[in-house]
């Protein structure tokens, strides 16, 4: 017994051993030093070298070569690797200021930025909903974070959509949708979907849609039930990824959606649709991954 349990307690050790990182640092004025890999907090690093723990401060201090390598360790010890993929920030809007930045469009819109945050509002829901949006470069995957609150009994829902308005195959450039509302979440396909213009064309004629065009449209759109509270504040976020779309809120998946549209490659706009007023909204964030990493994911996924 005593002999088994020295060699359980040798094999523990192993695995603890074999479980340390190390790296050999180096700092900008190209001083180096090996050291064990213990924490990273907030831009602090903390080392073990020559018996003694130190903390490098600030994370900046370091090669950028060993700031890459840093970062991809933390998340890698923390299973936060997805984070890393979307790390290209296209924009950013905490509504902090009196009114919209520049960069914001308006479409049947009357939202206002008060108190630190976007009040959606519609001119008139007969008409349209009205639609705030932010312009960029295109991108193929993509992840969007905003916090929401649904006040008042007016604020029915809202959409997050996905549009490339140089893309004439479908109306207003329309790609993807999500629609979020107290009780429900759906994720629609709005390229290869309702959107498209001969679908789309059809559902507005008198003879409407034929059954094989109805049957194709329910395998554009999905939906997920949700109990949310009103007058409560929720953080949305959702990721695109080639043709597979995923929502979170608060950090728990709600829904996911698998369509062909989704891996259009220049999603290059971004909207906030409310129906019909005063839902609020406030940190918004565009991230995106570069062409750069989705060919270097592509290129490792095809070497296995």
């Amino acid at each position: 017994m005593k002999v088994y349990l020295i060699a359980l307690i040798t094999v523990m050790a192993l695995q603890v051993a074999g479980a340390r990182d190390f790296r050999e640092l180096t700092n900008l004025e190209g001083k180096k030093i090996k050291a064990e890999l213990l924490d990273l907090n907030e831009g602090k690093l903390k080392i073990r070298a020559n018996s003694r723990v130190f903390e490098v401060l600030p994370l900046d201090k370091l090669s950028e070569a060993d700031q890459t390598f840093l970062v991809e360790w933390d998340a890698a010890r923390k299973g936060t690797q997805d984070d890393l993929y979307y790390k290209e920030l296209v924009f950013k809007d905490d509504f902090s200021g009196e009114e919209f930045g520049e960069l914001w469009r308006h479409y049947k819109s009357e939202s206002v930025v008060k108190d630190g945050v976007m009040i959606g509002k519609t001119v008139d829901i007969k008409v349209h909903a009205g639609c705030d949006s932010v312009r960029f470069e295109g991108r193929r995957d993509m992840e969007v974070s905003v916090k929401f609150n649904f006040v008042g009994e007016e604020a029915e829902r809202f959409n997050v959509w996905f549009d490339d308005k140089d893309y004439k195959e479908s109306h207003a450039g329309h790609i993807s949708s999500i629609t979020i509302s107290p009780t429900s979440l759906s994720i629609s396909d709005a390229k290869t979907g309702n959107f498209k213009n001969e679908i789309y064309e059809k559902r507005k004629s008198t003879e409407g849609l034929d059954k094989e065009t109805e049957e194709l449209l329910k395998t554009k759109t999905v939906r997920f039930e949700l109990e949310l509270d009103r007058e409560k504040w929720y953080e949305l976020q959702i990721r695109t990824k080639n043709d597979k779309l995923v929502v979170k809120i608060d950090g728990k998946e709600v829904g996911e959606f698998q369509s062909e549209g989704v891996a259009h490659m220049t999603k290059s706009l971004v909207s906030l649709t409310t129906n019909v007023n005063d839902v609020h909204y406030d940190d918004l964030v565009i991230k995106a991954a570069s062409n750069s990493t989705i060919e270097k994911e592509e290129e490792e996924e095809e070497e296995k």
